[in-house]
């Protein structure tokens, strides 16, 4: 099949144009033949590897430092373009023989903005994906949802592990579990008598206790080496001046790497390829509802997790992959990840014939079947 996938975010090689590229990649060994739309003056700044092709109604609007009624004013402007991007996918739809669109990280607004296009009536599936629902969100997309149920090729999945609509799903809208966030070719784990535990990602204020981290690499306490990578991009410049303050206080640690820039396209995958364990301290509640790209991106290559019990706690439930290890006192942090350490040998192949089949029912095949079936 001929499949669009429509790319409306201002992603600055983020998330969203991993995810792309996964989804173009699966697509691809399927034997379909995607190519991506996006607004005028789109730069992705990388290669997907598909066809681009523009569409009319305005280039993409930015949140990038604006506050307050500027962000606003930018919010209408977004939703306008939404629109008249949506219309001129309809007429693309046509013009290139469409055979199915994708609109790979969707909110309830699109829907919005869907209902006031000519592209609610589209002639072939319009598939809209979701990252998960939190609970503060439900009702609203419960009600996006189902002022579509009128349009027929309009359908809505939702990328999750759990299902938190008990029997209130509308019927144009289907669960369906997230995919793995690795290419093939560079799967696999690191060896050596050193295990090296990374964690990769940007540095926010208050959500990672990557302090009680750089705290036990510090006491060095193990049976066993163990070396640390930290990634701690800021995100801005506070965040910069507390990066900073990390750096001169553990910087000087033989056993502690820190990576304080962005890693995109191969430098990300060749960082993620050279540990053996990845770290994910992830505490905050949304986080039972949205599923983590890292998360994903350590089963794809095979890498097992040492993770907390807030972050998709059904992984672990069905497959021993790592350890979830309670972060509510540093005590409780250090028991476990001193067990974890000291049991790694003894358990890493039960984790790793878990990962083999956790990245089977996960695979980026799986995930484009459930959409396209």
């Amino acid at each position: 099949m001929k499949i669009a996938i429509l790319e409306t975010v201002k992603a600055d090689g983020g998330f969203e144009l991993e995810f792309d590229h996964i989804i173009i990649e699966a697509l691809r060994a399927e034997g379909h033949e995607p190519i991506l739309f996006v607004p005028p003056e789109t730069d992705l700044g990388r290669d997907l590897h598909a066809p681009i092709k523009y569409l009319t109604g305005g280039k993409i609007v930015s949140y990038d430092g604006v506050h307050g009624i500027k962000k606003v004013w930018r919010s209408l402007q977004r939703e306008y373009r939404r629109v008249k991007w949506f219309d001129a996918m309809m007429q693309a739809i046509r013009e290139n023989e469409i055979d199915t669109v994708l609109i790979t990280t969707a909110t309830y607004r699109y829907l919005r903005a869907l209902r006031r296009s000519s592209l609610k009536d589209s002639p072939v599936p319009v598939r809209f994906i979701f990252l998960g629902v939190n609970p503060q969100e439900k009702p609203n997309f419960i009600k996006a949802a189902s002022s579509c149920l009128p349009y027929k090729n309009i359908r809505l999945y939702v990328t999750t592990l759990r299902d938190d609509f008990r029997g209130i799903l509308p019927a144009n809208t289907r669960l369906i579990p997230p995919p793995v966030m690795a290419p093939p070719e560079m799967s696999g784990t690191s060896e050596g008598d050193v295990l090296k535990i990374g964690f990769f990602g940007h540095y926010r204020r208050g959500e990672k206790k990557l302090e009680w981290f750089l705290r036990l690499a510090e006491e060095n306490d193990f049976a066993r080496p163990v070396q640390m990578i930290l990634q701690i991009a800021p995100t801005d410049v506070r965040d910069r001046e507390e990066v900073d303050t990390i750096v001169q206080k553990y910087g000087h640690l033989s056993h502690v790497t820190l990576i304080t820039e962005k890693l995109i396209e191969e430098e990300w995958y060749r960082a993620i390829a050279g540990v053996d364990v990845v770290f994910l301290p992830y505490t905050a509640k949304r986080y039972l509802y949205n599923w983590s790209a890292l998360y994903f991106t350590a089963i794809g290559f095979r890498k097992p997790v040492i993770t907390t019990p807030v972050l998709n706690p059904e992984v672990l439930e069905a497959f021993e992959i790592g350890k979830a290890i309670s972060m509510d006192t540093f005590e409780e942090f250090r028991r476990g990840m001193r067990d974890f350490v000291d049991t790694f040998d003894r358990k890493k192949e039960i984790y790793r014939s878990n990962l083999l089949k956790a990245s089977d029912k996960y695979s980026k095949q799986n995930f484009i079947r459930h959409i396209l079936q």
